[in-house]
């Protein structure tokens, strides 16, 4: 738990969160400080009867909410009576189903998987690429194929659904009662036109799908309701407190930094995401990255999705860092900081070693290569290592996040040669380099590194007029990575001897000889 000091009587504003691993509840004062902060790790279990199946738990899950929420609250000396706003923000893709009387009937997470049947069936018919050219994402993972699924598997359930949201929906909902949503995470079920940034009545329909099922849409920002008497004795609020719309993940980043169109982010987290604002939707003609509406009235966002890139290291530390972990106990040191600082030893281009795990986002027919390191020089024990393993996986990476920023650049048609990065993956000192060194340009680094829930709480501060301008609140730049020449060098011959070898690792895969990482449901035969 987080708690600063804060004057008595200043206003506060509190973002709601609920990642993909955890939920949390973060007060801001309105300089954008953290004030409070309760947290709470949630699992998402596997549903065995559907193959590829997640399921959300609403019910668990609400309750861990309300109890972040009376933390943060008791905290802080008056939080109830100074907390003037909230907003929500979330995993994106994730969806609820709501009955008449409002009770939760199906709920799943953003890496529910079930509905592959459904999304080859919508690819082969011809009808993920009429939602792509509108909706600007494919069918993998979204709310089109999902419903489908439902229709096909629980019918009952199919016909009692009244309504449905995205899961920072479904934080609002708990609190006002209301059901809406917003284009930046409502834009995530592959049922938007983004043109409209409202729902597209024509796709749903020819889904076979009822249009009144979609929530009214409000703008990032707008209110969407009061907190009830009821959630306020839940979650220790005060009852008639204003709740303002938020938004997908990504996105509220985005907010948090101030970035403005033409402005190039990498959000690095458990997934990457190499985005670009622009001021008008842009579809990749190639359909490799995606494009949702941005948090912001008359802006959108394209993005390439770095899969499960950070997590990468995450798995690594849990399988083979057994001296970091021991070390970090012993020291009181993060292990990550350890595992860095050791890989920051090693030169850049890892001695000949690769990693080989995320590909590059092709959004109609993505297949990951299975998971590999590749080129151990057996008579250097010293050089081609576990250590070295690390830093091979941060320049994957950066291997991945730089074809990435190829990819907006080309559909943009700007060249982006300054970049800023957000997100765990921004703490230490030697990815960011890395990114820097494999982009050749200068990477700025935010001085708040979990950039969501603030842009959830400018949100909430602007909607209710406690600020002006999000640079008010929002994070400023702590340090910038410059690129190094020699290591640019190197890093640029081993980034094409990369991209050959993934090309040769995902047909390995594709050929049914090892397990892919991922491979996306729906997706079309590769040429």
């Amino acid at each position: 738990m987080l708690k600063r000091d804060t004057p008595g009587n200043d206003p506060l504003v509190l973002a709601l969160d609920g990642g993909t691993g955890s939920c949390r509840a973060i007060l801001f004062d309105l300089k954008g400080r953290e004030v409070a902060v309760g947290q709470r790790e949630w699992h998402h279990p596997t549903t065995p009867e559907a193959p590829g199946g997640m399921d959300f738990d609403t019910a668990t899950n609400g309750v861990l909410f309300d109890e972040v929420c009376r933390e943060v609250v008791a905290d802080i000396d008056g939080a109830a009576e100074r907390i003037k706003a909230i907003s929500t923000t979330s995993m994106r893709e994730g969806m609820v189903l709501y009955d008449d009387d409002g009770a939760v009937l199906w709920a799943c997470p953003n890496v529910d998987g079930r509905a592959r049947e459904q999304a080859e069936e919508l690819a082969q018919s011809g009808m993920a690429a009429r939602i792509f050219e509108t909706a600007g994402d494919w069918v993998s993972l979204t709310s089109s194929s999902r419903f489908l699924w439902i229709r096909q598997n629980q019918p009952e359930l199919f016909d009692r659904t009244k309504v449905f949201g995205l899961i920072s929906d479904w934080i609002a909902t708990r609190l006002t009662g209301e059901y809406t949503t917003e284009p930046s995470a409502g834009s995530s079920s592959a049922l938007f036109d983004l043109k409209k940034r409202s729902w597209s009545t024509e796709l749903i329909s020819d889904l076979g799908l009822d249009p009144a099922i979609c929530p009214r849409v409000v703008e990032s920002g707008e209110i969407c309701g009061e907190v009830t008497a009821e959630a306020a004795a839940r979650t220790g609020l005060e009852a008639g407190t204003p709740v303002y719309a938020g938004g997908g993940d990504t996105q509220l980043a985005l907010v948090g930094l101030a970035q403005k169109p033409g402005d190039a982010t990498l959000v690095a987290g458990s997934f990457w995401q190499m985005t670009a604002i622009t001021n008008q939707p842009v579809i990749d003609p190639k359909r490799r990255a995606r494009t949702l509406c941005h948090a912001r009235p008359g802006q959108w966002m394209i993005e390439g999705i770095g899969f499960f890139t950070g997590f990468s290291l995450r798995w690594f530390r849990d399988a083979f860092c057994e001296l970091e972990d021991r070390e970090a106990s012993e020291t009181g040191r993060s292990v990550f900081e350890i595992m860095e600082e050791k890989a920051g030893q090693v030169p850049p281009g890892c001695n000949g070693l690769h990693a080989v795990f995320s590909s590059v986002m092709q959004s109609d027919s993505w297949s990951h290569p299975p998971p590999s390191f590749v080129g151990f020089d057996v008579n250097n024990a010293g050089g081609s290592n576990r250590v070295a393993c690390i830093r091979a996986l941060m320049e994957s990476g950066a291997f991945v996040s730089d074809l990435h920023r190829a990819i907006v650049s080309e559909c943009t048609g700007r060249d982006y040669q300054r970049i800023m990065m957000t997100g765990g993956s921004a703490q230490g000192q030697v990815w960011p380099q890395i990114i820097a060194d494999a982009f050749n340009a200068p990477v700025d680094i935010s001085t708040v590194k979990e950039t969501t829930a603030l842009g959830a709480a400018i949100l909430a501060a602007q909607g209710a007029g406690l600020i002006a301008d999000a640079t008010e609140m929002a994070s400023g730049i702590e340090r910038t990575h410059e690129p190094d020449p020699d290591a640019h060098s190197v890093l640029r011959e081993k980034h094409a001897e990369w991209q050959s070898l993934d090309a040769e690792m995902v047909s390995l895969a594709l050929r049914g000889l090892a397990e892919p990482m991922w491979r996306a449901p729906g997706g079309l035969p590769r040429s």
